[in-house]
């Protein structure tokens, strides 16, 4: 009689860390969203997103790369700067098939070491099996980016994950130039201060 008492106690502490972990399940996937950007950020619905740099295999360019938790429909999704026709693009976002996505930044001729983790000094060339989608930016410059919901077929869509979605941040504001201007402030206010107590 106890080992069946002991065989009842042990299913539903099963049944309870099944429920518990299908709760969980559904609730990491439900609505999924991926934000990834181009200083190694990116998370599934606030989980963080492993990434490194690594070189991407159809091009061997060595760029930021984010491991996703599926393969993902293999394609490139690339981003262009608002402003005349013919757009130029500012960012290409590679699905290998294989779980990998690829983050191409333009490296722009203004900017300084330390690069970011994304920052290639010349994009991937297109392949031609690939699916492309070609989507604009938005957002004020230095905060820009694009929300993207693929369909069967388009780059980074996953079988079976309803509602899968991905929010790209081309730009992120760099911290040192955030720094210099605060320092900057602070030191004109500490040379004003400083006067107005020589003056009295």
């Amino acid at each position: 009689m106890k080992s069946i008492k002991s065989i009842t106690q042990s299913a539903k502490v099963l049944a309870v860390i099944g429920i518990a972990s299908a709760i969980t399940a559904s609730s990491a996937f439900a609505q999924p969203l991926i934000t990834v950007d181009e200083l190694r950020t990116a998370n599934l619905n606030g989980q963080q997103l492993p990434s490194f740099q690594q070189a991407d295999p159809f091009s061997g360019i060595v760029t930021l790369a984010y491991q996703l938790p599926f393969a993902g429909t293999p394609g490139d999704v690339v981003l262009l700067e608002p402003g005349p026709i013919p757009q130029q693009t500012s960012d290409i976002l590679r699905f290998d098939g294989h779980g990998f996505l690829y983050f191409f930044s333009e490296r722009e001729t203004t900017d300084v070491p330390p690069f970011d983790p994304a920052d290639v000094t010349q994009f991937p060339p297109p392949i031609a099996a690939f699916p492309a989608v070609f989507l604009q930016e938005v957002g004020p410059e230095g905060l820009n980016g694009a929300s993207y919901t693929p369909n069967p077929g388009d780059p980074g869509y996953e079988p079976g994950i309803t509602g899968l979605s991905y929010n790209f941040i081309s730009d992120v504001p760099e911290p040192s130039a955030g720094l210099l201007t605060i320092l900057g402030g602070g030191l004109l206010l500490a040379l004003k201060q400083r006067r107005q107590s020589k003056r009295s």
